[in-house]
Order: C-alpha cells, then structure tokens, then sequence
C-alpha cells in the first residue's frame, strides 16, 4: 500500500548469483587485457563456440537460451584455469592457503559490489501516514487515468502518421539520396513520438558532431530507449544482437534503412560478416554515423562496467564519446530484461510522471602512442563515467549472465580437500615415524634390562659356588681332629 505497483515493477531487484560473483568478478577484470588470446584459442577448439572478448561487437543483450550456457561455459573454463594457478594443489600446505575460501564468503556477506552494477534503487515508503496517502492515491488517478491515456493516444497516432510517411517515402520516391533523407526524418519523427509518450525532457550538452570519416560514437548503456533519445536528434546507425518480438520488428523493417547491422552471436560467420562492414561503413562518409555500446549489458546508470575493446582497435579510429544520466527522480529508467519485457517497461515509462534525461557530447579521442587498445577503452570509459557522475568500475558486465554451476563448486572443494589431505598425510608419517622410534628405544631398553638381569644372575650364581666350596673345605679340614 506504501509504494506504487509500476514503482515497484520498474525498481526490482535483479535475481544473481551473488555468492560467487563477487568473487569471480574480480579476477575477470584483472585478467581483461589478455581475455582475447586466450578465449580465441579455446574458441578455435569448438568450433562455433561464442568469443565473449574476441567478438568485438557484441553490444546488446544475449537472449538465446543456448548462447548464455555457451558463455557461461566459457567464462567457467576460464576461472578454473584462473583458480587453478592461484591455488595449485601441488604447492605445501600452510595456514594461509585458507584465506582465499574465507575471503570469497566474506566478501558475499559484507558486500556484493558486482551485482550493485545492475539492480535497481531502493525506493523508501514515504506515504505511510494519514496525511500523504490521499496524495498518493490522487497522484496514482492523474497518472493512471489521465496522463497514461492521453500517451497512449499520442503513441498510437503517432506511430500511424509514421508508417504512412514511412511507407510513402520507401514506395514512392526514386532518388536513393531523397529517400534517405525522408527516411532519417520519419525515423527521428518516430524517436520523438516516442519521447513525448513519456513526458520526456531531453537536455543535450555541447556540440552536435558533424559527420566525419572513420567516425564512431561509444555511449554507457542503461536501457533500450539510449538508442531512441539519441536518435531523436540525430539519425545514426547501431550495431547490436537481433532481437524478436517488438524490438525484432523494429529493427528488421525500421531501422535497417539507415545502414543498421545485426547479428547473431551463436553464428560466427555472421561475426566476422559484420566486422568487415563496420569497417566498411565508417569510411564512407555518406552512411549515417555509427552508434556503439561498448559495455555490451544494460547496467544501473551509477556504475560504468568494463568496456569491450573491439570497436577500439580499428586503425584511424575516430572515438566521440558520449554520456547518459537519467534522473531517477520521476523514474528508474534501466531496463532490466531478465524480469521485465519490453512492453512492461514502456509501461512502467508511460505511467510515470516524466522521464528526464541529459546527454553529454564530449570531446573525440583517437588511440595515443604507446597506447594499447584496451588502455583507449578505460581512458574514454573514465571520461564518461566522470562526466555523468557514475561509479567506474572494472566488472567485466557478461558475468552478469554467468551462473556458478556444481563443476566449479566442485572443483574448488576438490583442491580445498586435496591439500587438506597432502598435510594430514605429512602429519601422519611424522607422527608413525615417532611412534616407531619410540618402540626402538622400548625394545633397546628392555633388552638392556634383560642383559643387566642375566648378569647379575651369573654372578649371584657364582658367589654361591664359591661360597659353598669355601664350606666343604672348612668341613674337611675339621674331620681329622675329631
């Protein structure tokens, strides 16, 4: 009764596996810049297996079943080769070796930083007197009953004045160049329907970049709807995971006119197709600028995880970063896929009072001497995070699909006890050699005992003799004088 039901839908704490994530995620940052190598050499032994960091465009969230256990296999193999040299089973045994486990539930008890990436804020009651609570029930009927029927109007009409637009611009115009440009204007019409569906109050800060050769635009990810407040100023052409449903829609008959590209990660051929026509695209000056989100995962907008270093390494390329901070205020805008549908989150954005958004152009950036690729994408991630005021952070964002399975708790378990059972086992030799130095010293001792008696019983024996020859000598010498 204290909170709104569309409040509380769009403020759901995101369900992970935070016992061992915090712990794994650590070790994932760490070992970022040679992620490539080595996936690309376990990938080569599987065939079409995924190439989580090889795969320098893997920007949107991953919804096949079968392809997050393939990443998720990946990610594991990987830990346990990480765990393995951490805790190498053939190394002795000392008293610190058992900081590691205690460390990892520790840090699950104090603190889960990793999953603080990607869940909602705590919304705290404050209607829970007498006085508030009418206005929060009138406040729930002007959303509710007035303000969410006239969006839901303004959507409907304006989503059917675009396809008329839409479809005579395709049909009917021949010159390719005009056609474009009416096909970018409905596209950004269609942005701003959109937009003004949620009350939404845009406020761009610097310069609107001019169309350059070798040109991309890298951008933190916190929903869906980052790609329809920036287009709403200008068109440009993202790359990203196909989709179904609405969003499969829209971006098979919409968004492919303005030079799109969409792939499937469960096929590599399509990875390797897409990576030849980004090159291609962005040294054509005519195509639409390209739009890519490095992080590859919707995060919480107060935390920037590790950017994919991919879009970096392309010769002569031109960064324009870019910076997103929605005010949570009015509403929480991250999307978070793995409890709400799309149309669920469009719901929880038309019910809610505003949605209010500012938009950084900062300055472009190009590869320094010296610098590797890896190096560019947390030099721009910092300026971004710095710029919105988020938490830069190094979590590698794809573990947030990775779920701990028993193999790998059984691994650990297995080294725990194998080193366990190495120092019982010198202890055990130590105390059975003990224990057989002792029965030496028993058995030398008795037999010293055993000689010392036999001794003194030959000399007793011995005394006695001559004790009793001494007697029958006196004996004789006393008969002759009776």
């Amino acid at each position: 009764m204290g909170k709104d039901s569309s409040d509380n839908s769009s403020t759901t704490t995101s369900p992970s596996s935070n016992s061992s994530k915090s712990s794994l995620s650590s070790s994932s940052s760490s070992s970022s810049s040679s992620s490539s190598t080595t996936n690309t050499n376990t990938t080569k032994n599987k065939g079409s297996s995924l190439e989580i960091n090889q795969d320098p465009w893997s920007l949107l969230l991953p919804t096949n079943t079968s392809e997050i256990d393939e990443i998720s296999k990946l990610i594991e193999e990987k830990l346990l080769k990480q765990l393995n040299k951490q805790v190498n089973p053939s190394k002795k045994f000392n008293l610190y070796d058992v900081a590691p486990f205690i460390t990892d539930g520790a840090e699950v008890l104090v603190d889960d930083e990793f999953s603080k990436c990607f869940n909602s804020p705590e919304i705290h009651a404050w209607n829970w007197n007498i006085y508030l609570y009418p206005a929060w029930l009138f406040g729930c009927f002007i959303r509710y009953c007035i303000l969410f029927p006239l969006r839901l109007t303004c959507l409907v009409v304006g989503s059917f004045l675009f396809a008329i637009a839409f479809f005579l611009s395709t049909t009917f115009v021949k010159n390719e160049k005009k056609k474009k440009n009416y096909q970018r204007k409905c596209i950004s019409f269609l942005s701003m329907v959109f937009i003004m569906s949620w009350s939404g109050v845009i406020r761009y800060h610097g310069v609107k970049p001019l169309r350059k050769k070798n040109q991309i635009f890298v951008a933190n990810h916190t929903t869906v709807m980052d790609v329809v407040v920036l287009q709403s100023q200008f068109c440009h052409a993202s790359v990203g995971q196909k989709h179904k449903g609405l969003i499969g829609f829209i971006q098979d008959y919409i968004l492919n006119c303005i030079g799109c590209l969409w792939f499937d990660r469960a096929e590599s051929k399509d990875r390797l197709l897409v990576a030849q026509q980004i090159s291609k695209h962005i040294e054509n000056e005519n195509n639409d600028p390209l739009l890519i989100f490095p992080e590859g995962v919707c995060v919480n907008n107060q935390y920037c995880v590790m950017f994919k270093k991919g879009a970096f390494e392309l010769p002569n390329v031109i960064i324009y970063p870019v910076a997103i901070k929605y005010n949570t205020l009015f509403v929480d805008a991250f999307w978070n896929s793995k409890k709400q549908s799309f149309i669920r989150h469009m719901f929880n954005l038309m019910t809610s009072w505003a949605f209010v958004c500012d938009v950084w152009y900062l300055e472009p950036q190009t590869i320094r001497e010296g610098e590797t690729a890896t190096q560019f994408a947390n030099r721009v991630k910092a300026m971004i995070a710095k710029k919105a005021g988020i938490i830069n952070v190094p979590w590698d964002g794809y573990l947030k699909y990775f779920k701990p399975g028993s193999r790998f708790a059984e691994h650990k378990q297995k080294i725990f006890a194998s080193r366990f059972k190495k120092k019982f086992e010198e202890q055990l030799n130590n105390i059975n050699n003990s224990f057989g130095s002792d029965e030496n010293e028993i058995e030398n001792d008795e037999q010293e005992n055993n000689n010392n008696n036999n001794n003194n019983e030959s000399s007793n024996g011995i005394e006695k003799d001559n004790n009793t020859s001494s007697s029958i000598k006196q004996r004789k010498l006393a008969t002759p004088n009776e």
